[in-house]
C-alpha cells in the first residue's frame, strides 16, 4: 500500500529498497506459479486464505511463512522496477544473511540450524548491521544508478555454500 501511495512521486532519480531476506534461497519456497500468483496480489482481500490455500498448512508453520512474505518481497521488487523505470526511477532488495543483532542473536538461540548455517559461511562470521547499511547506501546512490528490479544478498557467502554444497575448510 506505501508503494501504491509512494508511486506518484517516482521521478528521474528515485530510488527505494526493501527488505527482504535470504530465507526464501535457502529452500522450502522452490518457485511455484500458484503460491507466486497469489504472492503478486498482496492486496486481495483473500489474500491470506489464498496462502493458506497454496501453500497448504505448512503456511502456519511461522518459519515457512517469513521465507514465501520475504519470496513476496522479492517477486514484488521485480514487478515495481517495470512500473517506476519508465520515470526514471529504481527498486532493489536487500536480503541480509546472519546478522549480528539483538533480534538476530535471539534468531540463533532458538533455531539450532544457524549455528549451521554460520560454519558453512565462507567469510567465517556474522555479518554486521554495518555491512547491511553499506549495502543500502551503495543501492540508493547514482553509483547504482541502472540496478533495479534486483536482490543483494548480503550473506558472506552462505547461500552459495548452501547451494553448491561446498562448505568451509
Amino acid at each position: 500500500m506505501l508503494a501504491r501511495t509512494l508511486r506518484p512521486l517516482a521521478t528521474e532519480g528515485t530510488a527505494l529498497v526493501c527488505f527482504a531476506s535470504m530465507a526464501p534461497l535457502l529452500g522450502g519456497t522452490d518457485p511455484d506459479p500458484a503460491v507466486d500468483a497469489v504472492l503478486d496480489d498482496p492486496l486481495d482481500e483473500g489474500f491470506l486464505d489464498r496462502v493458506h490455500e497454496a501453500v497448504g498448512p505448512g503456511a502456519e508453520d511461522t518459519g515457512i511463512a517469513y521465507a514465501w512474505a520475504k519470496r513476496g518481497v522479492h517477486r514484488f521488487v521485480q514487478r515495481e522496477a517495470v512500473r517506476i523505470g519508465p520515470l526514471g526511477a529504481r527498486v532493489c532488495s536487500v536480503s541480509p544473511g546472519l546478522i549480528d543483532t539483538p533480534q538476530g542473536r535471539q534468531e540463533s538461540a532458538s533455531h539450532p540450524g544457524t549455528e549451521r548455517l554460520l560454519r558453512q559461511t565462507p567469510l567465517g562470521r556474522q555479518g554486521r548491521s554495518e555491512d547491511v547499511a553499506a549495502a543500502v547506501a551503495f543501492l540508493l546512490s547514482s553509483e547504482a544508478g541502472f540496478l533495479s528490479g534486483i536482490d543483494l544478498l548480503v550473506d558472506g557467502g552462505v547461500c552459495a555454500a548452501v547451494r553448491t554444497q561446498v562448505g568451509r575448510t
